[in-house]
């Protein structure tokens, strides 16, 4: 492969991490008019960010295993799809409850388009060129944090639909460079999935979600105590079924990746 071909892929995941990276920058300026739209209290408010990070966090770990078991394009190209049906969904919504179930379709969406697109620069760059497409690809978020409440605004002085619409062509711009630039990779011989893993950690996520949500203040209340007490426990629980795993959802050797953890620092910001 050449580097004009390495150029172009690297594009590709470039718009395709800066079309989910924006996402969630740009939601912060949008937030009176859904309040105003949907006739919503600050607290309800606060799931349309809940409900993206608790799906992008699962999306993660499921998306990056399918792309392993099924192929990186394929997996890469059904994230960016849902990302617009989840951004579609929203700017549709009758209902404050549709938002929310299209921010988590977009959040499972986007959980797997950065971590794929670590994996197919693995797959394409050779170690000495790596490290620099990688940092271009890191590079996106603080680049989106910066523009994204900007572009909010300015779409904003229209209509907040339009913060959603405008996903619409970027993610087809980035589903036909993925279908014309991705190499195809072949699945590597099948082995069980870790459903008990992913469950695990679903529960882990959710309980911890709802109990951080359900704090108001320096009030202190029961549930939201067993909500974090049962979240933070079912983690030692799920490390415990990773390390017998046969093919674990997260493989807890990466932890050990200082390079790795910087990156999924700057990609959960």
């Amino acid at each position: 492969m050449d580097d004009r071909t390495r150029n172009r892929i690297l594009g590709v995941l470039f718009i395709g991490v800066l079309m989910g990276a924006l996402d969630a920058a740009i939601i912060g300026p949008a937030l009176p008019a859904l309040k105003e739209e949907f006739k919503v209290q600050e607290r309800t408010l606060s799931w349309v960010f809940s409900f993206y990070i608790l799906a992008s966090l699962l999306g993660t770990p499921l998306m990056a295993k399918l792309a392993d078991k099924i192929g990186r394009r394929s997996i890469y190209i059904l994230d960016v799809g849902l990302f617009a049906l989840g951004s579609l969904i929203i700017a549709l919504s009758p209902n404050f409850s549709i938002l929310l179930a299209g921010r988590a379709i977009q959040g499972i969406g986007v959980g797997g388009v950065f971590p794929i697109a670590s994996a197919v620069i693995g797959d394409t760059f050779p170690p000495e060129k790596r490290g620099r497409a990688l940092g271009m690809i890191s590079a996106v978020f603080g680049l989106a944090f910066i523009i994204g409440p900007i572009l909010g605004g300015l779409l904003l002085r229209y209509s907040w639909h339009l913060l959603f619409y405008i996903n619409l062509p970027i993610a087809f711009l980035v589903i036909m460079g993925a279908l014309r630039e991705f190499p195809m990779t072949r699945a590597p011989e099948p082995k069980p999935f870790d459903w008990t893993g992913l469950g695990v950690l679903t529960l882990s996520l959710i309980a911890l979600t709802v109990g951080f949500n359900q704090f108001e203040g320096t009030e202190l209340k029961l549930l939201p105590f067993i909500l974090l007490t049962a979240g933070i426990g079912l983690l030692p629980v799920f490390a415990s079924i990773e390390r017998r795993a046969i093919d674990p959802i997260i493989s807890l050797k990466i932890f050990n990746s200082r390079q790795l953890v910087v990156v999924s620092g700057l990609a959960f910001g």
